[in-house]
Order: C-alpha cells, then sequence, then structure tokens
C-alpha cells in the first residue's frame, strides 16, 4: 500500500480470542495478501453535532456578558480549562512567540495558554500551549467542553439548560465532570 492510499475506515469487531480480532470492514479497498498496512484501533465516536457547537457558543456569549470580556477571551479561558490540546504526533504543540498572554487571550483563531516567559536577548517571549478549536471535537469532547462551560455558568448564575434540554442535544454525550 503505498503512502498516500490511506483512508480511513470503519468496521465492526466480530470476534476477540486473545490477540486475535476480526474485524468486518466497511470499505471496498482492495488489499492484497502480503500488503504492509498500518492500523489504528479505536472506540467509534460519533462527531460533535453542530447543535452541540451552536450551544457552546451561546452560553460562551452569555458568559462573556456578564464577565465584561470579549468573546475571544472568554472563548479562550473555556477551551484551554475544559478543551483538547493540540497534537502533532504524540508531542503537545507549543509555540515561541513575543506576544504577550493579555494579547493572545484575546486572539479569536489560535487557543492557547501560556506556559513559561523568558528573556531572550533582552526580548520577552512566550511560549504557549496549543488547544483544538471545537469545531474537530468529537461528541465526547464537546461534551467535557460543554460541560465545563455550564459550571462556570452555573457560578455566575447563567441560565444554562436542563440535563433534559442537554440530553436532545444531538451527538451530546453526558460527561460527568471530576
Amino acid at each position: 500500500m503505498d503512502a498516500d492510499d490511506s483512508t480511513e475506515m470503519q468496521g465492526v469487531i466480530k470476534a476477540l480470542a486473545g490477540r486475535m480480532v476480526t474485524i468486518l470492514l466497511h470499505s471496498d479497498i482492495d488489499f492484497v495478501e502480503g500488503d504492509e498496512i498500518d492500523i489504528e484501533i479505536k472506540k467509534h465516536r460519533d462527531k460533535r453535532s453542530l447543535s452541540a457547537n451552536a450551544y457552546f457558543h451561546v452560553l460562551v456569549d452569555k458568559l462573556r456578558q456578564v464577565l465584561k470580556i470579549s468573546f475571544a477571551e472568554c472563548k479562550n479561558n473555556l477551551i484551554t480549562s475544559y478543551g483538547q490540546i493540540d497534537y502533532i504526533g504524540d508531542e503537545q504543540v507549543i509555540i515561541k512567540t513575543n506576544i504577550p498572554p493579555e494579547v493572545m487571550r484575546t486572539n479569536e483563531s489560535l487557543h492557547c495558554l501560556c506556559v513559561k516567559a523568558s528573556k531572550e536577548e533582552n526580548t520577552e517571549v512566550y511560549f504557549y500551549r496549543v488547544y483544538r478549536g471545537s469545531h474537530t471535537y468529537n461528541s465526547a469532547e464537546m461534551a467535557k467542553l460543554i460541560d465545563g462551560t455550564i459550571e462556570e455558568c452555573k457560578l455566575q448564575d447563567i441560565e444554562t439548560l436542563s440535563p433534559f434540554e442537554l440530553a436532545r442535544l444531538e451527538g451530546y454525550e453526558k460527561h460527568d465532570i471530576g
């Protein structure tokens, strides 16, 4: 199989016997005996729904109004508290810049948290851990973000959806905050 022949496919585990797994693939890809392939197996999770993402943004707007901060700053605070760290391979994405945290927190397109500051040649430099945008989250990741956001809203006496109403959000999986 060539490097550019990669594709993501889904399947169903048909049998488990020790270290032997039989999988029924939902794909028309032709494999030939002896082909070398790379396999990643993980439990299937539905992609997060647009309604869950829209609900998150509604809560961000309510919270930012009460806190009297910008939408971008509020969203960054929530994503860096309850969101998903970005990785390249097994390494967390860290960027280095001279942009100070108070400016970076208002960046609409990059969600990051300052993890280190230092001086290099009389210039202040900052290192930021980068977080994925909520549009990339699966339903479980989105549920964790929404649950944390709901807790922040409750601390500010902001009205949120009831557990019943949350259950009706397409693609929302209840995630207990620990």
